[in-house]
């Protein structure tokens, strides 16, 4: 099974983890990126990868399965990292909630439909910033090290892969909560200061006053705390990476 000095097993067997895997990474992944240009780089980092992956098929089923468990651990360690993304929408989302601007929809530029206004700008900075510190290239050194994680031709680990996949949910949840915990915090007492002068002062409209200063203080606290906590996302993404996709 050999073209031009390919083994076309191998190179199937290494475009079936990278290349589910490069459709769902963060930064190379994203749905604004034309399909094919990230099938290119997944088929072009398979070809690269190919002879030190591939073991033997003993049968047409044989490697059937091997070709579906690659396919499934790449979509499992993409989906992963994925999730992780989900934690800036998060934070957007509980900052919409805190200022009143949930209902704010604008055009999402990396998904090609829309999203919340906060949420879109934080996925953004987070590609940004993807790019800017080169924790792309952890991602693609995370790819190779992920073979001595998840060998070839062994049996798909389902019960590591749900673990895997539900503390990824609960890291994005917090993450997201690490980055609006300012928002939130600023609002409560500012609603607390609300409630005693709506005490004071019954006759004045407080939900009209206070709106606007309601806006504008949300968008100075996140401002101030968004750099720790974007770092946190960061370190968390890194690590992800760095571990060999662990």
């Amino acid at each position: 099974m050999e073209l031009w000095g390919f083994n076309l097993w191998a190179m199937t067997l290494a475009f079936a983890r990278i290349g589910s895997l490069v459709m769902l990474m963060p930064g190379l992944g994203e749905a604004a990126v034309p399909a094919r240009a990230r099938l290119g780089f997944a088929l072009l980092l398979s070809i690269m990868l190919a002879p030190e992956v591939a073991p033997a098929p003993d049968d047409v089923w044989g490697a059937s399965g091997i070709v579906i468990g690659e396919i499934a651990v790449g979509i499992v360690l993409g989906g992963v990292a994925r999730i992780l993304m989900t934690g800036l929408a998060t934070a957007g989302q509980i900052f919409g909630l805190e200022t009143g601007l949930s209902f704010a929809q604008i055009a999402d530029p990396t998904q090609t439909g829309s999203g919340q206004a906060v949420g879109v700008f934080l996925g953004l900075m987070g590609l940004a910033l993807i790019f800017a510190t080169n924790l792309h290239h952890v991602f693609i050194r995370g790819v190779v090290d992920s073979y001595e994680v998840f060998a070839v031709g062994k049996p798909f680990p389902m019960g590591d892969a749900a673990d895997f996949a539900v503390e990824a949910f609960s890291d994005a949840f917090r993450i997201g909560l690490q980055i609006a915990a300012p928002v939130v915090v600023a609002g409560l007492v500012f609603r607390l200061g609300l409630g005693v002068l709506a005490r004071l002062a019954p006759s004045i409209q407080v939900y009209f006053v206070a709106m606007p200063l309601n806006i504008m203080g949300g968008f100075i606290v996140l401002t101030l705390g968004l750099s720790a906590g974007m770092l946190v996302w960061l370190d968390r993404l890194q690590a992800f990476g760095a571990a060999g996709w662990r």
